[in-house]
């Protein structure tokens, strides 16, 4: 019997490939203003840079796509001599994030998953760091964990495994919903649980890999796919 649902966010819930467009657009265009001399020295190639350098020299935040945003930017200011590095990388990352979570939700994304909160625990599961009560919609959610929060990323069994521990379930309980072949749906079902594969893109599913338990092209099939899935 299912008893939780579970969603990835990022091209699960809205496509993030524009929001992180615009949300770099808004922090590169604040940082001409306030910090021009970063914006000099660094394009976009620069900055990837100072991203791979951060990455090396502090392994820890590997998950945490925030705290490797900060860290490059302040890093960038105090090599371009701002003394107030720190406060001004956080006011760019605060800019940045304010655009990353200003998402435009997929078609029938509440409306599904408000309806299925009438009769399963929701969560969302993520690699990404959107903040839910940014986003808006922290209010049909039961529960919520990303990588930055568990040191580990999807498909690691670890993150997995932490929403069977926080639900006190066991994986035969849950469906994830999610639209990478890999982190989502191999990973979820490799603990156990039943997926769905969220494909809008309608793209072949990848050769020699187990499929997801159902598939579907736009939210507003979810209600059907969960209750195929609960009817086996």
């Amino acid at each position: 019997m299912i008893n939780v649902i579970t969603f990835d966010l990022d091209d699960t819930l809205w496509a993030i490939a524009p929001v992180i467009e615009k949300a770099n657009q808004r922090m590169l265009e604040w940082m001409n203003d306030h910090t021009p001399k970063f914006s000099q020295a660094y394009d976009h190639h620069g900055i990837n840079q100072l991203r791979d350098e951060v990455i090396a020299d502090n392994p820890h935040l590997q998950h945490d796509l925030s705290q490797i945003r900060v860290t490059l930017i302040r890093l960038g200011l105090s090599r371009c001599g701002y003394d107030a590095a720190d406060a001004l990388a956080q006011q760019a990352f605060d800019v940045y994030f304010s655009g990353r979570n200003d998402v435009e939700l997929f078609a029938g994304a509440q409306t599904q998953i408000s309806s299925l909160k009438q009769k399963y625990q929701i969560g969302a599961l993520t690699n990404g760091n959107a903040d839910l009560a940014q986003v808006g919609i922290d209010h049909l959610f039961d529960f919520y964990f990303n990588s930055a929060q568990l040191g580990v990323s999807k498909p690691h069994p670890d993150f997995f495994a932490r929403a069977l521990t926080h639900t006190g379930l066991k994986a035969e309980a849950f469906i994830h919903i999610g639209d990478h072949p890999e982190h989502d749906i191999a990973g979820a079902q490799a603990c156990g649980m039943r997926t769905i594969w969220m494909n809008p893109e309608d793209r072949p599913w990848p050769a020699g890999q187990p499929k997801a338990c159902e598939e579907i092209q736009h939210l507003d099939q979810l209600g059907a796919a969960v209750e195929n899935i609960n009817g086996h």
